[in-house]
């Protein structure tokens, strides 16, 4: 963690309200620039606040060191908005991200749209007009093999690689021993509705741990009902009959 990052983490805390949840960067998020034009590099983060209610809410905030003392600004995203990457462009911070459009139900957003905002002399960020790019479909998982990190809230030892890759409807990887195929295609009813086709697999076997660990990554994935793209990381969420889950992933390689 820097030293701007720890600063960004303190203003978050001493922000909170003393009911809150959960508060937390979005990782993978950061961007460099020089948005004030005098010669230094801003830094612009992403955090998430899930202070009570249902919603979350998401912020950029933007933190300048000069002349030894740090200035901080903020802006609101949106509720529930999942924000994909961004860049900084001169004065201007553009973020790519996942949105609402009318139509989508308030759990499940589905635009995906690329915002911008931009600094002026008297050093606040006015938002410019937003363009809409189409609408978030499995297409978008396309083109990286992702990491697994998180099954279900506990980590994935760091010596066991359970890889993911989407190509033409259908995924593939390796669950940890095992190499496993299945199909994915978009549902019609929500935003990042999916639908899995039978889950596939190889036979080998491997020690007892690693194929504990295998059976329960592919019964979760045989359940997946839904996906989303936060920051850098894949999420894919299951339920079945009495239970759920949530395999988290990062990107690895690219995928030609």
């Amino acid at each position: 963690m820097t030293f701007l990052h720890a600063v960004a983490a303190d203003l978050m805390e001493e922000s909170s309200a003393p009911d809150r949840q959960s508060r937390g960067l979005i990782d993978g998020f950061e961007l460099l620039g020089d948005l004030d034009g005098d010669g230094k590099e801003e830094i612009v983060l992403a955090f998430w606040d899930a202070s009570g209610g249902s919603g979350v809410f998401n912020y950029l905030v933007i933190l300048d060191l000069a002349n030894d003392k740090i200035s901080s600004h903020s802006i609101f995203v949106g509720d529930r908005v999942q924000i994909l990457g961004g860049e900084i462009e001169g004065n201007k911070i553009v973020v790519n991200l996942v949105e609402h459009a009318d139509t989508d139900p308030a759990c499940c957003p589905a635009q995906k749209a690329i915002r911008t905002w931009a600094y002026e002399k008297d050093g606040n960020f006015r938002e410019m007009p937003a363009k809409l790019t189409g609408r978030l479909s499995v297409e978008d998982v396309g083109g990286t093999e992702w990491i697994l990190t998180m099954l279900n809230g506990e980590a994935v030892p760091e010596d066991l690689q359970i890889s993911l890759t989407y190509e033409d409807g259908q995924i593939k990887g390796n669950a940890g021993c095992n190499s496993y195929f299945s199909d994915m295609k978009d549902r019609e009813d929500a935003g990042g509705s999916v639908k899995l086709g039978p889950v596939g697999s190889t036979r080998k076997a491997c020690p007892d741990e690693v194929m504990h660990l295998e059976g329960s990554y592919l019964q979760s994935l045989g359940n997946t009902t839904s996906f989303s793209l936060v920051g850098r990381q894949l999420v894919l969420s299951w339920n079945s009959a009495d239970q759920s889950g949530a395999l988290i992933f990062i990107p690895g390689r690219k995928v030609e």
